[in-house]
């Protein structure tokens, strides 16, 4: 069994995929729209263009990304993506992209749990731990 999440963005999927590409060195494997996937009675209008799921290598874990087949808001609440780095200047450097037009929740700090760890909601509101091991 796998669990891969997939965390809708209605709207600013194709923006996020270059936002994680930059900050985290995310490499798109994937990316399928909704008119090459949905069959067109189903669509709703205004929909076709959107990237109904991108797939994304972030080191070695895969994130599905999605601007959804519906104009819905997106909720982020109850979860948190944690990223796992190896060393204070990777978290660092980390952190302060993910942050960019964000908000730094915790500034990196030393731990009894991990080495380093910090929390940052980004532009999307997406909430995100940096650790070090």
């Amino acid at each position: 069994m796998q669990l891969t999440p997939t965390v809708y963005l209605p709207g600013l999927c194709e923006e996020a995929i270059g936002f994680y590409r930059d900050a985290l060195g995310a490499e798109p494997l994937a990316i399928r729209r909704i008119e090459d996937s949905i069959d067109p009675r189903f669509i709703q209008p205004g929909t076709e263009k959107n990237i109904l799921r991108a797939v994304l290598q972030i080191g070695q874990s895969i994130l599905y990304l999605s601007d959804g087949h519906a104009n819905t808001e997106p909720g982020h609440h109850g979860f948190s993506l944690s990223l796992n780095v190896p060393d204070q200047a990777e978290a660092e450097r980390v952190i302060a992209a993910l942050s960019a037009g964000g908000r730094l929740l915790l500034p990196l700090r030393q731990t009894s749990w991990t080495g380093m760890y910090g929390v940052v909601i980004d532009r999307f509101g997406l909430h995100w731990t940096i650790d070090t091991a």
